[in-house]
């Protein structure tokens, strides 16, 4: 990524966390000022799913684990009544989901499609069940964690959002990025020119799973409390999942177009349907119509558009060759 494009996205970063900014303290902290917040935790989730999902291509149904992880990294020593610093829990989150990732990834990566979706699912159905039994994990009452003032906390998420979205975009554009496109397009032809499969995958999963105890760690600071079906329900990575699927995978800005287009017609849909669940149907028909017109997702189609609406202006408003100048041409 050139200095010039590292530039720009630090500027529109900065233009965007200043307009926040001015709306959290015009609005007087507002709820759509923190619902902002909310749609931003998922972001940063679907950057992190994004790197194995869209990059590598191995779809991932338990991304909900590290979301937990880093949920409880900060909540089990509140529970034990142990006073760690914040920002200590916070590198700490982070290294115990990478860790995490390395030791599954010899079983889990060794094997492909179907297989390795299962193998995702059920880790995430494993960790939510002991969770929810354990008494010293606190089962299902759950924790309450430190409380952070939402005029700090609230700025700070949008923050490490941009930011986020910067270094996933940097790293997509490194040479490591490009070993993740050639391992998911190509990789017989990958591993032909030294690529080594796994190694690079286990990159994908272990800083993919790193960002996103990131969001469980943030969530955690903005719930106040976390439990097992809020951090490790099936449904968070499902949701995680889908934004990128909607927004785009394999693309930076897909995850944000289709992460917060979930989240608002998700929590639209809860409070405007009284039945139980009925929001999964909203999206179940979202998904569906979006697979059906825009395959590649949200983002992918708006570029194709844009691309194509740039190409018939361009050619409209070139100048016609005489006929004569034209035959000599061909």
């Amino acid at each position: 990524m050139n200095k010039k494009r590292m530039l720009r996205a630090f500027a529109a970063g900065l233009i965007i966390f200043a307009a926040y900014l001015a709306y959290l303290h015009g609005s007087n902290m507002s709820y759509y000022a923190s619902f902002i917040v909310y749609i931003c935790l998922f972001l940063i989730a679907g950057q992190g799913w994004n790197l194995l999902g869209g990059y590598i291509g191995e779809i991932s149904f338990g991304h909900a684990v590290f979301f937990g992880i880093g949920a409880y990294t900060l909540a089990l020593p509140s529970g034990y009544g142990i006073d760690i610093p914040i920002p200590v829990t916070l590198v700490l989150s982070m290294l115990i989901s990478g860790l995490f990732a390395l030791a599954i990834s010899y079983p889990l990566l060794r094997i492909r499609g179907l297989n390795f979706l299962v193998g995702t699912f059920g880790l995430g159905v494993v960790f939510l069940n002991v969770f929810k039994s354990s008494k010293q994990l606190f089962a299902n009452k759950g924790v309450f964690v430190p409380f952070v003032s939402p005029q700090v906390l609230y700025p700070l998420i949008v923050g490490v959002t941009i930011i986020t979205v910067i270094f996933v975009t940097y790293l997509v554009n490194s040479n490591l990025g490009l070993s993740f496109r050639a391992v998911r397009d190509v990789p017989e032809a990958a591993e032909m020119i030294g690529i080594n499969l796994y190694k690079t995958k286990t990159q994908a999963l272990v800083i993919g799973a790193m960002i996103t105890s990131l969001a469980g760690f943030l969530y955690a600071l903005y719930s106040m409390h976390v439990s097992p079906n809020a951090t490790f329900d099936p449904a968070i990575s499902n949701d995680i999942l889908l934004g990128s699927y909607i927004g785009g995978c394999g693309t930076v800005l897909g995850p944000v177009i289709g992460g917060a287009v979930i989240i608002i017609i998700q929590e639209t849909a809860r409070s405007a349907i009284t039945i139980t669940g009925g929001h999964n149907l909203v999206l179940g028909i979202m998904l569906v119509v979006v697979m059906m017109t825009m395959k590649e997702g949200i983002w992918v189609t708006i570029q194709k558009l844009v691309d194509k609406l740039g190409k018939k202006k361009g050619s409209s408003s070139g100048k016609k060759l005489p006929k004569e100048k034209t035959e000599v041409i061909r």
